[in-house]
């Protein structure tokens, strides 16, 4: 009885092995033995395995049909911050903070032509939950010179700020970009690259409230930009990390069209007025261009009204064997449909940078202006920075800081600011 017990669990244990061995043979191996694909086809049919990793794109997931793709990334930002305003109605600063946390997810659904990004970024969740979903949308390619995205992005509007906060050559995006950038909305943006991206262009449709939040006027916002990059296609991102062998130029232009309503609260001297709207700095914060002249009660506080904008900008870039150069000229238009006041504000700012040990060590500077109100005299912002920058595998882990002085020609002060980060990608 043992002798056949023994005998049958042999058995089991073969059939069991052997047909661990048939399952264990991918279909490329099969074919492979049967001859009905060569050697070359071989190895190119196994460079797709269903778990992998890439480096600054995270773990990647791949279904064994390829119809389906997960990437899981990771990216965070610790930075150091140090403050000295003249004015003694501000306080000091000298902080740590996580500037951003993010969990990266990105892949393929179906075929390779049909993505999706879905970033989520946990500092926003102290800060203002609402804006902790980032960039979450669908992007379907018909071809490289039309794709069609259906979602949430980033408005293409200002070099820097499509641009990822990953590849800049500070520690963050100019205080003027900040003012005049449109942040992230919901809606559709139809885009493309042309021969081989030397145009590239963008036309977008979007709700016009901004980050996850709906639009309480009738009005939608419209978004275009176009680039050229006439010595061949130029990615966004700051600095020529790459060292390129050839000299690379891109010149662009972005416009962008929306109406946000103003609301009153309170009444007489103690009215204030709000954009109750969610775009990033561009409305509601005190340093974007629209938002401080509501806060200074430019538009008044009599009545509740929408109020028109128009913004306009253009940028140029330029890197090559480890400099780089780019800058951008902004400029907005404000009016209110029943005071019929009209705002008018404008900035840029120019940077350049250079590579002292290729690839390593980058030193970058930058000036940066803005006028918010062009009917209020001696109200200008400027700003000069200097950088530096050290990358030990490039943007995945670098060490970033630079420092600052912003004079305020209003007040007449002159304001020191330092920052320093540590910045790792996943």
């Amino acid at each position: 009885m043992k002798q056949q017990t023994a005998v049958v669990m042999a058995g089991f244990l073969a059939v069991m092995a052997a047909g661990h061995d048939v399952q264990a043979k991918s279909l490329e191996d099969i074919l492979k033995e049967k001859g009905v694909i060569t050697e070359a086809e071989y190895k190119e049919a196994s460079k797709a395995n269903p778990f992998d990793y890439k480096l600054g794109k995270g773990f990647v997931l791949t279904s064994p049909d390829q119809k389906f793709q997960l990437q899981i990334g990771g990216q965070i930002q610790a930075q150091y911050e140090f403050d000295d305003y003249d004015l003694a109605s501000k306080q000091d600063v000298s902080q740590f903070n996580l500037r951003r946390v993010k969990t990266l997810l990105s892949g393929y659904a179906f075929t390779k032509d049909l993505t999706y990004k879905a970033t989520y970024n946990w500092a926003n969740v102290v800060k203002e939950n609402s804006k902790a979903m980032e960039e979450v949308n669908m992007k379907y390619r018909v071809a490289d010179e039309l794709q069609i995205m259906l979602g949430q992005e980033k408005i293409q509007y200002s070099r820097q700020w499509i641009t990822s906060n990953t590849a800049q050559q500070f520690v963050d995006g100019s205080f003027v970009r900040n003012a005049f950038m449109q942040g992230y909305d919901t809606g559709i943006n139809l885009h493309g690259d042309l021969w081989s991206g030397v145009v590239k262009y963008d036309a977008g449709l979007f709700g016009g409230a901004g980050q996850n939040t709906k639009n309480k006027t009738n009005d939608n916002a419209y978004n275009f930009r176009v680039a050229v990059n006439p010595l061949g296609d130029m990615k966004y991102g700051e600095g020529d990390l790459e060292y390129s062998a050839k000299p690379l130029v891109s010149v662009g232009s972005s416009y962008y069209l929306n109406t946000v309503k103003k609301t009153v609260s309170g009444t007489g001297t103690s009215a204030t007025s709000a954009i109750d709207n969610n775009n990033s700095n561009f409305v509601t914060d005190t340093n974007g261009w629209l938002g401080k002249a509501v806060k200074g009660k430019y538009f008044g506080t009599a009545a509740a009204e929408d109020i028109s904008i128009d913004s306009w900008e253009a940028d140029f870039a330029c890197k090559w064997l480890g400099a780089s150069m780019q800058g951008e000229y902004f400029w907005g238009k404000a009016v209110g449909e029943i005071s019929d006041k009209e705002l008018i504000a404008r900035g840029g700012y120019l940077q350049a940078g250079y590579f002292v040990i290729p690839k390593r060590l980058e030193l970058a500077v930058r000036y940066a202006w803005m006028d918010p109100n062009r009917n209020i005299s001696n109200d200008s912002i400027s700003e000069i920075q200097g950088a530096v920058n050290y990358f030990l595998y490039g943007n995945n882990l670098k060490i970033q800081g630079d420092v600052g002085n912003r004079h305020t020609y209003k007040d007449k002060t002159d304001d020191l600011m330092a920052r320093a980060q540590v910045q790792l990608l996943f």
